[in-house]
């Protein structure tokens, strides 16, 4: 072996073995982007049951589900389950009468392995109205808005129109996105749509 071969044997070995047996350097692991899943939905179901709705993550106006101000802040809600979002007042009559409705759906939704948070958020301006009808049971999360301005400045803000009637149901995702927008009351033969939009 010459002179030169020599030299260009050693270069390829160094190569070969840079960054091997080098005390306090470690190889690098491969770098793994970092994609998060969009949660399915029924788009169909979407579409019939929703006055608005966002099938997926990059759609147009899709985006994360902030909520209009409140009075006070709440907790946090759990993380990995859908949300079922009601606003409502307690002069609202055809509010009051669904409720019992929606805690049926929610606990229908727990035995089949979908959990389902149910939080009220109430746009009463008469607060002793609100914390009365608390006294005597609402069937999940209460969330007190700021005012019926606070309500109408957001449902603007996503698309919809600030006048909308009472009750108004939005569904939102276990990654925190608004999917469905509902304007109005639910019946029981809504059941199985609601079902397919959570993916049963």
């Amino acid at each position: 072996m010459d002179r030169l071969q020599h030299l260009t044997a050693l270069a390829t070995i160094a190569v070969l073995t840079a960054g091997v047996g080098c005390g306090d350097k470690k190889p690098r692991p491969p770098v793994v982007e970092e994609r998060v899943a969009a949660v399915p939905v029924d788009t169909q179901a979407l579409a019939s049951f929703c006055d608005a709705h966002w099938p997926e993550r990059g759609a147009q106006g899709a985006r994360a589900f902030t909520g209009p101000a409140t009075r006070t802040k709440g907790d946090a809600p759990p993380a990995g389950r859908w949300r079922w979002v009601n606003f409502w007042a307690t002069w609202c009559a055809p509010c009051l009468e669904e409720m019992p409705l929606l805690a049926r759906w929610r606990d229908g939704l727990a035995k089949e392995g979908k959990p389902l948070t149910l939080e009220l958020w109430s746009v009463d301006e008469d607060e002793g109205a609100l914390a009365r009808r608390a006294r005597s049971g609402l069937p999940g999360v209460v969330r007190h808005v700021k005012s019926p301005e606070a309500l109408a400045a957001y449902l603007s803000e996503i698309g919809l129109n600030p006048d909308s009637a009472l009750p108004i149901q939005m569904l939102v995702d276990p990654d925190g996105q608004l999917r469905c927008v509902r304007v109005g009351s639910v019946r029981a033969d809504n059941w199985g749509t609601v079902r397919a939009v959570l993916g049963l």
